[in-house]
């Protein structure tokens, strides 16, 4: 029987295409090979530093090639990987630490040692020509956690959810459009599951990974072209940010087999320049980290219905039911449940989290959406997002992207507000470059949205988002205090 352990799939690439690429800079190029060395080389240093199989490990490392070489190299010795993003304040990541029961933190850099924690750096690691590595790889079984994922939320307890060596494999094998091991796949920060998963499910198929300096705009677009990727994951901000440098004329990546969307709303303009300015193979999915992909929206569908999040993938089963549990008949919206073969059993140490979102078998998200009479799914925004305001509901992201539409706004964000009298109100915080046509957006939204328009308007240089590009609401209403209005 095959070792579950996704660290044999790589071992096995290396066999199979040693000189390949792996891993793709504008530094470097490490082929297959190379890379089963250098993973070898960091699992016997992990080992020599006593770590065992099933310890949780803290990783704190920025999105680099060496990232994903420890993440390997845990894998191998059998070690549960805790994501602890740098830009997370320490004492965040500490808590998380603490909470999911790390023994240590490895890093590459001392300022993200954390006080009370083992801090293990890479001072006694060389990867030369000489140095050898222990090949050996724990033989994990399926029910075996791999990683353990965290929100980055950013007040009360994190979440976490463990990732087995068994659903990752699955995971795995959900390949996207036309993805092949020649392949060339831009990385996406490894942090988060999304990345995780991309870098596992392209090394498994001997597709190189291309890593991009950084994740600003032209940084990426800069690594697409010159590394002619073919498969790209980007957040609707990241998108809207290389549109605004892509110039005239598209599409501008003619390399791309599949540009996907993560994280966030698409709104329909974005969606339809992506398609004309950087390529036509535009996807959509509705994914979390708890279910993984669940459904996809191909080039195809979107040109017909732009709003659409696709068909529901082989591996799941959505159904939209009312508060009851009730099944919704078709048009119609409601709260969305979903049962996948590469689901998570629930929240680690959180019985309470795993009431409220995991019955009988089901993952209840928290989202809103329909189905059209195709079998198409349909996102209608986050039930536990919905603004009342003096009993009436708002849909916080179809006021966004009202907004955004109009020509002055780049971007927009809802929230709540409170007026000095203790009222609650609605508001919008408006990244509006020319300040003088407010006015205009205002009477705009009135016309357009009604008695749903913001009650405040706020102009703001840039929207507070988490990596994936969701608006931090609570962070918007404590920027913006109507106190004395």
């Amino acid at each position: 029987m095959p070792n579950p352990n996704i660290v044999a799939l790589l071992y096995e690439q290396a066999l199979l295409q040693p000189q390949a690429a792996a891993i793709i800079t504008d530094q470097q190029v490490i082929s297959y090979a190379e890379l089963k060395r250098c993973v070898s080389i960091l699992a016997k240093y992990f080992r020599d530093q006593g770590m065992l199989p099933g310890q949780v490990v803290g990783v704190s490392m920025l999105q680099h090639p060496l990232h994903l070489l420890v993440l390997l190299a845990l894998a191998q010795v059998g070690a549960v990987s805790l994501p602890l993003h740098p830009a997370i304040p320490a004492e965040r990541r500490l808590l998380a630490a603490q909470r999911f029961g790390a023994t240590c933190v490895v890093s590459g850099r001392n300022e993200f040692a954390l006080e009370g924690v083992r801090f293990i750096g890479f001072d006694g690691v060389s990867f030369d020509a000489g140095s050898t590595g222990d090949e050996m790889i724990f033989a994990a079984n399926g029910d075996m956690p791999l990683r353990i994922d965290v929100s980055s939320g950013t007040s009360g307890n994190p979440k976490g959810m463990i990732l087995t060596h068994g659903v990752s494999t699955l995971r795995n094998q959900t390949n996207d459009a036309g993805a092949t091991s020649l392949s060339r796949v831009l990385s996406v920060d490894l942090n988060f599951i999304v990345g995780f998963r991309i870098a596992l499910a392209s090394l498994s198929r001997g597709s190189g990974l291309v890593f991009s300096p950084t994740a600003a705009a032209q940084d990426v677009m800069h690594s697409m072209i010159t590394h002619r990727v073919t498969h790209a994951y980007l957040s609707p901000v990241q998108v809207r940010d290389i549109l605004a440098l892509a110039g005239a004329g598209g599409p501008r990546f003619v390399d791309i087999v599949c540009l996907r969307f993560i994280g966030g709303a698409v709104r329909a303009d974005l969606l339809q320049a992506a398609m004309e300015k950087l390529s036509p193979n535009v996807f959509i999915s509705y994914a979390s980290t708890e279910s993984a992909v669940v459904s996809i929206a191909t080039p195809e569908m979107l040109v017909r219905h732009p709003g659409t999040s696709g068909r529901v993938c082989e591996c799941a089963t959505v159904e939209i039911v009312d508060a009851e549990g009730k099944v919704l008949p078709v048009g119609t919206t409601g709260n969305m449940r979903i049962r996948s073969s590469h689901q998570v059993s629930g929240y680690y140490r959180d019985e309470a989290r795993n009431q409220r979102h995991f019955r009988d078998g089901w993952f209840y998200p928290g989202d809103l959406g329909h189905f059209d009479a195709e079998g198409l799914l349909y996102m209608d925004g986050r039930a536990d997002e919905q603004i009342n305001i003096g009993g009436m509901n708002i849909n916080p992201e179809d006021i966004e992207a009202t907004l955004a539409a109009h020509p002055a706004v780049m971007d927009a964000g809802v929230f709540v507000a409170m007026e000095a009298q203790g009222y609650e109100v609605s508001a919008v915080a408006l990244v509006l470059p020319d300040a003088t046509r407010l006015d205009e957006v205002r009477a705009y939204a009135g016309a357009k949205l009604g008695p749903l328009a913001p009650a405040r308007y706020f102009i703001t240089t840039t929207l507070p988002r988490t990596q994936t590009g969701k608006i931090r609401r609570a962070e918007l209403a404590a920027m913006f205090t109507l106190a004395g209005i």
